[in-house]
């Protein structure tokens, strides 16, 4: 065989074998972009089922969290009202006209009075409807029912917004309507409440 021919097969088998190999890339190539375009796919599905799945707990979360919020701002707003009428009922009774007044703070007195021996401090504001001659009456009802009949003002205090304090040497009593409306409102706080807004108690 001339060298010609032997340069020529071996050309065309380098060339058949480079053909081959190329074709051989081609499809392994093919078929890494296949796998790998599967595999993105699969992460994809799985990040956007996952992002799904978060954004629904998300919303769950957000609407559990908005109920909460606006159960407590009702909440808050009742309790705001409630409130609002104990003030409202203890401003009624700093307030009102002096006769009543008097008349109410003559039968707290006369029975909450123990030896008839106590001093009373008021409010600022009782000055005028509390004094001496007041309580100079309320001494004579004493005397007759048996006691000391010796009560007596101590003076005023700012804290007192209506009402009385008694004080002996042993013992003070607070007789002030702020201190009798939070003693009252354990009782009476979820009536209130049934009246306001319609709830059992």
């Amino acid at each position: 065989m001339a060298i010609e021919g032997i340069l020529e097969k071996i050309t065309r088998n380098a060339e058949e074998k480079a053909s081959a190999i190329t074709e051989e890339g081609r499809l392994k190539r093919r078929e890494i972009l296949s796998r790998a375009e599967a595999q993105a796919r699969d992460i994809s599905e799985r990040i956007i089922e996952e992002a799904r799945a978060k954004a629904e707990l998300e919303r769950r979360r957000s609407s559990v969290s908005a109920r909460l919020e606006h159960r407590k701002e009702v909440l808050q707003q009742k309790q705001k009202l409630v409130e609002d009428c104990f003030q409202a009922a203890l401003e009624d009774l700093a307030n009102l006209p002096a006769e009543e007044y008097r008349a109410l703070i003559r039968k707290m007195l006369l029975n909450l009075v123990s030896s008839g021996d106590e001093r009373v401090l008021i409010s600022p504001h009782d000055e005028k409807r509390i004094d001496p001659a007041f309580l100079d009456r309320i001494n004579d009802e004493l005397k007759a029912a048996g006691k000391q009949g010796n009560l007596r003002l101590e003076g005023t205090s700012p804290t007192v917004r209506g009402g009385f304090v008694l004080r002996t040497e042993e013992v003070e009593v607070d007789c002030s309507f702020g201190a009798l409306l939070a003693q009252l409102r354990e009782e009476v706080q979820s009536d209130v409440a049934g009246i306001l807004f319609g709830e059992d108690k």
